[in-house]
């Protein structure tokens, strides 16, 4: 069975990786030129408080989720979004926001990072003389590792709308739509028609060309998941790479779906371990 590709909607961004899995970084408090009319610091560049659904673009300054980043907001739908803010987290003053405003975030929206295929928490925190301003509260985003997220993510999406790979989380369903040179993932409640549900991801090899890495994309799911989730032979997993962009910009998962196997739509969510249905 040929692996598919997601598609090259959104241009890559190249970015340094952090290490490890998704992780909480916080803001240090006291930003270059740092001042009231910035609420996180003017080296942050914001000169209003981030709300819950703002996406944001972000030219980090060093090392990614570890440094600082320059942030801007921007449509969620047309700005090609690094990420988004899932929450803000309110504290009792500068001190509480500074101390602990990380570790608070990293537990609220670490869920969201974790489900989507490369994505990590950053924790910005507001500075002493900002903290007014940023309505006592820490920015929670959930932002692309290695490129642009591209769109909504989480609760802030609605059905009908089109997810391309970077923005696929475990437990979406959608449909797929052929386009024969291209194809849409449409974004439906798994109680509606579908073709495909996000059951995970897996790194592809990095040493592997593009084109051999998307012959087998396939495989590489099924490997993981074909057991538990496609034990019978109505059902298929499969498996969905980014474009050649965003492969040399690192963005190396690949998305897993299971479906039926002749890919005609079904209705209700795929419970892991079980029966084909």
């Amino acid at each position: 069975m040929t692996s598919l590709s997601g598609g090259g909607k959104h241009p890559a961004a190249t970015k340094a990786a952090s290490p490890g899995g998704p992780s909480a970084s916080s803001s240090s408090g006291a930003g270059a030129g740092a001042g009231a009319g910035y609420p996180y610091g003017a080296d942050v560049g914001l000169k209003k408080a981030l709300r819950a659904g703002d996406c944001v673009r972000a030219d980090w300054t060093g090392t990614a989720f570890v440094s600082r980043p320059e942030l801007g907001v921007v449509d969620c739908a047309h700005g090609v979004p690094d990420g988004q803010v899932m929450a803000v987290d309110p504290a009792r003053d500068f001190a509480d926001a500074r101390d602990h405003g990380g570790a608070r975030c990293a537990g609220e929206v670490k869920g969201v990072a974790g489900a989507l295929p490369d994505a990590g928490v950053y924790a910005l925190t507001p500075t002493a003389a900002g903290f007014g301003a940023a309505d006592s509260g820490t920015a929670c985003l959930v932002l692309g590792r290695h490129v642009p997220i591209g769109g909504a993510i989480g609760r802030f999406r609605k059905t009908g709308s089109n997810v391309w790979t970077t923005e696929m989380s475990v437990g979406d369903c959608w449909l797929y739509v052929d386009h024969t040179t291209y194809f849409l993932a449409t974004l439906t409640a798994c109680a509606d028609r579908h073709t495909d549900q996000v059951i995970g991801s897996v790194t592809a090899p990095r040493a592997t060309a593009f084109e051999d890495a998307l012959r087998q994309a396939n495989k590489l799911c099924g490997n993981r998941f074909e057991s538990t989730w496609a034990p019978g032979s109505d059902r298929s997993v499969f498996g969905y790479l980014s474009d050649e962009n965003n492969w040399k910009a690192g963005f190396d998962s690949v998305v897993c779906t299971v479906g039926k196997a002749d890919r005609s739509p079904t209705t209700g969510a795929i419970s892991s371990p079980g029966p084909a249905a």
